[in-house]
């Protein structure tokens, strides 16, 4: 017969193991879409445009040199480019990304009601990714209806700072929990980029 302490190691050792086999069993279909894409290299099919601006927050401080990628896909709307709102203005939406840098300006103008006037943010110019470029997924982000691959230019197995676009698949309803939609999305994703390889 085993001694006490042995025994409760094994039973410890068996709690652990079987939870750490129910979280596995467990994983959700949004946790297995991530990691079948972050950290794998994807080469761009289309061009991928970032909008590269200045923002002032509300205190004044400046930030510069930030960075939002514009792609958006829909399985009904086809392809447009989009600048997420904030600080309590709409989101820029633009059919020609040549257009955001104007769309993006108008929309964060200063308020007229402010002590000194000033644009809230200040696009700076649009950063493009060419067919063919190497990326690296980095993040992948579910939202009500959103699934976005957050994506950076890759040097070897690491990616670059400052060199961030992504792609937003928008759809139409709701994502369903099981995800059913993954392989339609994935298609959408195809579109843009070839990918992942493996790791």
């Amino acid at each position: 017969m085993l001694p006490a302490n042995v025994r409760r190691l094994a039973a410890s050792l068996i709690v652990v193991a079987s939870a750490f086999s129910a979280a596995s069993a467990a994983e959700t279909p949004q946790l297995a879409f991530s990691r079948s894409w972050e950290g794998r290299q994807v080469k761009v099919k289309r061009a991928l445009y970032t909008l590269v601006y200045n923002e002032r927050g509300r205190l004044g401080n400046t930030y510069s040199g930030r960075r939002e990628g514009l792609t958006v896909l829909t399985p009904y709307d086809g392809i447009y480019f989009q600048f997420d709102s904030r600080q309590g203005r709409k989101d820029v939406v633009v059919r020609d990304p040549r257009q955001i840098i104007d769309a993006v300006a108008a929309e964060y103008q200063g308020d007229t009601l402010d002590v000194r006037s000033y644009s809230k943010i200040e696009p700076v110019l649009i950063a493009r990714y060419d067919v063919g470029v190497a990326l690296v997924v980095t993040k992948v982000g579910f939202e009500r209806d959103t699934v976005r691959l957050i994506l950076a230019e890759s040097t070897g197995s690491a990616a670059k700072e400052n060199s961030e676009t992504a792609i937003t698949v928008r759809w139409p309803a709701p994502l369903s929990k099981s995800l059913s939609e993954r392989q339609l999305i994935e298609g959408l994703l195809g579109w843009f980029v070839e990918g992942p390889d493996p790791l």
